[in-house]
């Protein structure tokens, strides 16, 4: 069982509300547009990342102002949460603020006693990297992983797959704006490792997209353009808007654009009515 699949207990009508949401957010089911409501904060939590997946950014952003984090570690995943949201669409150096904030509330030191506890410390700091990264601080970048990895050496585990396989994603982006090809591809494989091991379909195709940017880092070009109109296409399917406009831009970046393609701008454009330029 995925640690993103343990929620409070609930009672009545509420117990298939929470499998549900946690199947949109981490699992099979993440194209689901009737989500159900949220009872409490950890389902509110899960239908905010739904939905934000699906590009739903206002509707994210409400979402997880209904209910008060039950924890400071659900408190601090919520603000990595919304970090993520602003790095989607390049806004880096606000998401810092977001991410700066969950470190104040898990903190750095002492024990990670719960399981949110470690997801919730390993994703402030996968989240600074990816910040720094995004910025140019490339020596930040690394201290955070690094930091990172050392947690994860101390409580890993297959119920931590999603903090590994986000500090994986990191590390290939890292190793690719460094121009490392043959790094950015071995961590997009311990990626794609982990990800076949899941059942969040959001993050298999994620995991590709990463796959598809090494490879073109690499100078597999036309693998990597292969690659990307698959997860185009499989992002569409599901209903992940942000990741069919990356995987778009990909495709374009290649030059392996279908005509019958919707284009990166008009996805784009898409993702702003839905709220991309005021998430956070």
């Amino acid at each position: 069982m995925h640690s993103v699949s343990k929620s409070s207990p609930v009672t009545g009508k509420s117990d298939s509300i929470g499998p549900a949401l946690r199947e949109a957010a981490f699992g099979v089911d993440p194209g689901r547009t009737d989500l159900p409501a949220a009872t409490d904060a950890r389902q509110s939590w899960c239908r905010g990342v739904a939905l934000a997946g699906q590009g739903r950014y206002n509707a994210a952003r409400v979402e997880l102002r209904r209910f008060r984090p039950t924890s400071q570690a659900l408190e601090s995943l919520y603000e990595s949460t919304r970090a993520s949201w602003l790095r989607q669409i390049g806004r880096h150096r606000l998401a810092r603020g977001f991410d700066g904030r969950a470190v104040f509330l898990i903190g750095l030191t002492g024990e990670a006693r719960t399981t949110d506890a470690v997801e919730a410390r390993s994703d402030a700091l996968v989240g600074l990297a990816a910040d720094a990264l995004g910025t140019g601080r490339f020596g930040f970048a690394d201290a955070f992983l690094a930091r990172n990895a050392e947690l994860l050496s101390v409580r890993g585990g297959s119920d931590l797959w999603r903090p590994a396989l986000r500090a994986h994603w990191v590390a290939a982006e890292l190793a690719m704006m460094r121009g490392d090809g043959s790094g950015a591809l071995r961590h997009a494989e311990s990626a794609r490792a982990l990800a076949d091991d899941t059942d969040s379909l959001r993050h298999r195709i994620k995991t590709d997209l990463v796959m598809a940017a090494a490879l073109s880092c690499a100078g597999a070009t036309e693998r990597a353009r292969a690659g990307a109109v698959d997860v185009a296409c499989a992002a569409a399917m599901h209903g992940l808007l942000p990741l069919r406009w990356a995987a778009t831009m990909l495709c374009e970046g290649t030059g392996g654009a279908d005509p019958n393609m919707v284009p990166a701008r008009d996805l784009g454009a898409a993702l702003e009515r839905l709220g991309g330029s005021a998430v956070g």
